[in-house]
């Protein structure tokens, strides 16, 4: 059975996060102490980090900004650009599954007057991997993470340039230990480590249907290089407050479009909407964990001050467990090569049987679920729009 944070609606389920004695989560507690922090003083160390990396020309760049198309990545490219009168580049991984939303806000940050350099790795290669992960894992972004963890260091090694200005550490943001949390860089070690990887550096793919040379972008660079070089790779969100909805104003100040129509999934219009496949990656975290993006979204305004936890919890019970629109599942499938009745038979071998039972009637229900014994699963998708029916039958017809 879930147990739950007092204080917001995050279950333990929630990979790395913990309660205390208190029945406080890690992220909660993350949350307080980031009341007391000397923002000022830790400002002024990340002023002296970029006036270490700042270059006397102009035809060379300062720094990277790894970006995706979200509210986060206009953020970040803003901060560098606008505030501190960095030279980025910007770098994206482009993958197979991007929304025409995602092309849009992509071009509403390139708008800003900053470089960019959209990297398409080899398709034949994170297919592969996708589909193996997919069906291994019930992971469908598994790659994605691969390649944004490994394609961003491998451009600052080919530029010479040593400073990453990644985002905020989820760790001090979602849950984790006090090391974790505390951590100021999103190195190797964090990338090889982390839970989403599950364990499986790219080499470990290969084999004799997948070479080495169709997944090189997603190795990560030779150790002893990125330490020559000097690599810098901090999250932002250590050296300044982190809000996703403060970002939004500064994305919607330089073009960042959110879904008018309202969030796919979750409460935020202005999350996930870059790829298709993230849509399919959240509700498979509803079947292994017992919770949702409704979950994720409530708890951050909890902790923001902004709602109280028995709007979380009626918020929960009204909107979470919303299945991705079909068209998403067909594309995925198309993508990867499977039916779409393979698609749900790997699904259900991933529901977490220690979190859903079933009942007399053949239906699944979270036993102990914050928000009651309502049967969520049942719960219908948010329709897409004609725009992205549209998109999506481009897509699909290229096949």
């Amino acid at each position: 059975m879930l147990q739950y944070c007092v204080k917001c609606v995050a279950p333990t389920s929630r990979p790395n996060l913990t309660l205390d004695a208190a029945g406080v989560c890690t992220a909660c507690r993350n949350a307080e102490a980031k009341v007391v922090i000397d923002w000022v003083a830790r400002r002024a160390r990340l002023e002296e980090i970029f006036d270490r990396h700042r270059r006397s020309s102009d035809h060379e760049y300062d720094c990277i900004v790894p970006v995706s198309g979200g509210k986060d990545s206009i953020y970040q490219t803003h901060i560098a650009k606008n505030v501190f009168n960095m030279n980025p580049l910007c770098v994206s991984f482009r993958p197979l599954s991007r929304t025409l939303r995602g092309e849009q806000n992509l071009q509403a940050l390139r708008d800003m007057g900053v470089d960019h350099i959209d990297f398409a790795p080899n398709p034949l290669g994170v297919n592969k991997i996708t589909r193996r992960s997919f069906e291994r894992f019930g992971d469908c972004s598994l790659v994605d993470h691969l390649a944004i963890y490994n394609i961003p260091p491998n451009v600052a090694l080919k530029f010479h340039i040593p400073l990453v200005l990644w985002g905020e550490n989820p760790y001090m943001e979602y849950g984790g230990d006090a090391a974790s949390s505390e951590m100021t860089q999103l190195g190797r070690k964090y990338s090889r480590d982390h839970h989403i990887i599950k364990g499986m550096d790219t080499q470990k793919w290969v084999d004799e249907t997948l070479p080495l040379r169709e997944i090189n972008s997603m190795i990560y660079p030779d150790d002893a290089a990125m330490q020559a070089l000097g690599y810098e790779p901090i999250f932002l969100g250590y050296y300044l407050p982190w809000d996703a909805r403060e970002n939004l104003k500064v994305a919607q100040s330089h073009g960042f479009l959110p879904r008018e129509e309202g969030p796919l999934m979750g409460l935020y219009n202005y999350a996930d909407l870059d790829c298709m496949n993230i849509i399919i990656h959240h509700y498979f975290k509803w079947l292994k964990f017992g919770f949702n993006r409704v979950t994720d979204h409530a708890s951050n305004e909890i902790r923001k001050g902004r709602m109280t936890r028995e709007h979380a919890i009626e918020l929960i019970r009204t909107f979470e467990g919303v299945k991705p629109p079909r068209e998403y599942i067909l594309a995925f499938c198309d993508q990867i090569g499977i039916s779409e009745a393979r698609f749900w038979d790997i699904a259900e071998q991933f529901r977490n049987h220690d979190i859903w039972k079933i009942n007399d009637q053949g239906e699944w229900y979270i036993e102990g679920w914050i928000a009651g014994d309502k049967l969520p699963d049942r719960f219908e998708h948010c329709p897409i729009s004609d725009e992205e029916h549209n998109y999506l039958s481009f897509r699909r017809g290229r096949k």
